[in-house]
C-alpha cells in the first residue's frame, strides 16, 4: 500500500506566495515597486527636521519632545566641538530609549522589587518615590552624548529614488534588528526622516490603487501567527516594571489584561510622549491608571470591539476582518499595532506595523 505523502503547514512565506499567484494583488507589488520614497515625502507635512544637541540635558531633551508632542527626534554635534561644523548627525533618541538607560544604570528595578511586596502601603510607596527622585536627580542633568553612547540608534540611510518595497527592507533589515524610521542625509545632515507610520499612511492615501490584496485576510497574509502569542500584564502591575519586561523581551508593547485574562489596554512606548521629569514618578502606578495619565497627556486611541479598550489605548480586530480593515484601523487612529482578540475579548495575537511592512518587503 502506498503511503500518502505528509502536507507540510503552511507558514507566513506559503502565503505570501499565494498572494502573489492570485490575479488581484499583482497591482500591489506593481505599486510597491513603482512608488518611491520622494512620493512618500511629497505627501508628507513637513518643516525643518526638529533636532536635539548633544550638549543638552535629559531634562532639556524631554521638554522639547514634549512641546512638539514627539517621541523622538534625531541628535545632531553642537557647534564648536573639535572643530566639526555643527548639525553632524550622531543618532536617534527617543523616550524610551531615556527610560532603559534610566532603568539599567540606576538599578531602579532591584530597589523596587525589594519593596515590592510592600508598595500597596501609601507611605512605604511616597518613600520610594522620593528615593526614585534622588537616584534619577543625576541622571536628568546629563548630557545627551552621555546618554546615547553606543546605545544609540544609528539610522539606515535611503535615496529619495528607493522604491516602497526597498525601503520597507531597509527598516526590517538593519543589522540591530527592525527599525521604526530611516534618514535621508545630505552630506551628514539630516534631510527628513522616514517612519513605519509614514509608509502606512501612504498606503492608506493610495488603497484605490493596492488592488485586490485589501480583501485577504489578515490570517491569510501570514499577517497573524496564533503560535507567537501576546506578552501581557495585569492591570495593577506596576507601569514601570511593565515597560522593563518590555525592555527584557526586546518588545514594542504589552497588553494590559484584566484577571480574568481579557483584553483591556495596551501599554507602548508611545506612552511615554509627553513625559517630563517631574511627571516620571507616575510610572509607579499600576499600569491602568499609568495609561489613563499617558492618555490625559496625549491624543486618545479607539476601538471597534470593546468600549473599555478606548479609555486605555488599544484597538482590536478579529483575524477574519480584511486587510483593509486592519489598514483604516491604523491610519485613521494613528496607532502602531492592531490585537487579535477572540469573541470574550482575550488576545490571540498581535499585529505590529513591522509585522505589515514584513509582508510588503516579501511581496
Amino acid at each position: 500500500m502506498q503511503s500518502q505523502p505528509v502536507k507540510r503547514k503552511m507558514n507566513s512565506n506559503d502565503k505570501i506566495k499565494d498572494v502573489k499567484k492570485a490575479k488581484g494583488p499583482s497591482a500591489f507589488q506593481k505599486f510597491l515597486e513603482t512608488k518611491s520614497v520622494k512620493d512618500i515625502l511629497s505627501e508628507k507635512k513637513q518643516g525643518s527636521v526638529l533636532t536635539l544637541e548633544h550638549s543638552m540635558t535629559v531634562s532639556t531633551a524631554l521638554k522639547i519632545l514634549k512641546k512638539h508632542n514627539y517621541l523622538s527626534a534625531p541628535v545632531v554635534l553642537a557647534a564648536s566641538v573639535m572643530d566639526y561644523d555643527s548639525g553632524d548627525f550622531l543618532g536617534m533618541l527617543d523616550a524610551s530609549e531615556i527610560l532603559r538607560k534610566l532603568c539599567r544604570e540606576t538599578g531602579i528595578i532591584d530597589e523596587m522589587k525589594k519593596l515590592e511586596k510592600k508598595l500597596n502601603s501609601d507611605t512605604l510607596l511616597e518613600v520610594f518615590e522620593q528615593k526614585f527622585q534622588k537616584i534619577c536627580e543625576e541622571f536628568w542633568t546629563r548630557k545627551l552624548i552621555q546618554v546615547c553612547g553606543s546605545d544609540v540608534t544609528l539610522l539606515p540611510t535611503v535615496y529619495s529614488s528607493t522604491d516602497v518595497k526597498t525601503l520597507c527592507q531597509s527598516m526590517l533589515f538593519n543589522t540591530n534588528g527592525p527599525v521604526h524610521r530611516v534618514a535621508l542625509l545630505q552630506g551628514s545632515h539630516v534631510k527628513a526622516i522616514v517612519t513605519q507610520s509614514d509608509v502606512m499612511k501612504f498606503l492608506y492615501s493610495h488603497k484605490k490603487e493596492l488592488g485586490g490584496v485589501l480583501s485577504k485576510k489578515v490570517s491569510d497574509l501570514g499577517l497573524f501567527d496564533a503560535n507567537k502569542g501576546v506578552v501581557c500584564v495585569t492591570a495593577d502591575t506596576i507601569a514601570l516594571e511593565a515597560f522593563h519586561l518590555m525592555f527584557e523581551k526586546k518588545l514594542s508593547c504589552v497588553g494590559v489584561t484584566d484577571y480574568d485574562g481579557k483584553l483591556i489596554g495596551n501599554l507602548s512606548a508611545s506612552d511615554l510622549r509627553g513625559l517630563e521629569v517631574d511627571r516620571f514618578t507616575s510610572l509607579f502606578r499600576g499600569t491602568a491608571d499609568f495609561l489613563k495619565i499617558a492618555k490625559a497627556l496625549s491624543r486618545p486611541y479607539a476601538t471597534i470591539l470593546n468600549a473599555a479598550l478606548n479609555d486605555l489605548r488599544a484597538l482590536a480586530i478579529k483575524k477574519e476582518d480584511a486587510f483593509e480593515t486592519l489598514l483604516d484601523l491604523v491610519c485613521k487612529h494613528r496607532v502602531h499595532r492592531a490585537y487579535i482578540v477572540d469573541k470574550d475579548a482575550k488576545p490571540l495575537g498581535i499585529i505590529t506595523l513591522t509585522d505589515i511592512l514584513s509582508m510588503l518587503a516579501r511581496m
